[in-house]
């Protein structure tokens, strides 16, 4: 990063990852015109079809079943569960490595474990200025 402050290193690579994106999405039309004359590809493409709409009716089917149902509810209601205590998590770690400035912790079972930090940038916000 040679003696760049972060922000200025945000600013260099910014751009560049714009560019990188715009030459995924190049790349991704080039492979679907590829893909669209491969005439075996296109074969499988439509028995793909097919299945997926038999798939389709025997999800119809197990939607109607009580039992599927109960058991869909309960392993949704696990999911938000444990998504809910994934970000409480995160958040307490975040606390922990403010405080201590460690990226490890013994855990309940005495293991030592890696704290990984991870950040990202979001989409622009309307009206709000630059970095």
């Amino acid at each position: 990063m040679e003696d760049r402050t972060p922000l200025e290193a945000i600013h260099r690579i910014l751009p560049e990852i714009e560019e990188s994106r715009q030459k995924c999405k190049t790349i991704r039309e080039q492979l679907k015109d590829v893909t669209g004359q491969n005439e075996d590809f296109q074969q499988l493409q439509e028995e793909v079809k097919e299945l997926t709409n038999k798939r389709a009716e025997g999800r119809k089917l197990l939607m109607a079943d009580k039992d599927y149902q109960k058991v869909n509810a309960d392993l949704e209601d696990e999911r938000i569960k444990l998504k809910d205590l994934q970000e409480i998590l995160s958040h307490y770690l975040v606390s922990y490595y403010n405080e201590t400035k460690k990226t490890q912790i013994t855990d309940p079972t005495g293991d030592t474990r890696q704290v990984i930090l991870s950040a990202r940038i979001g989409k622009t916000e309307a009206g709000a200025g630059s970095l």
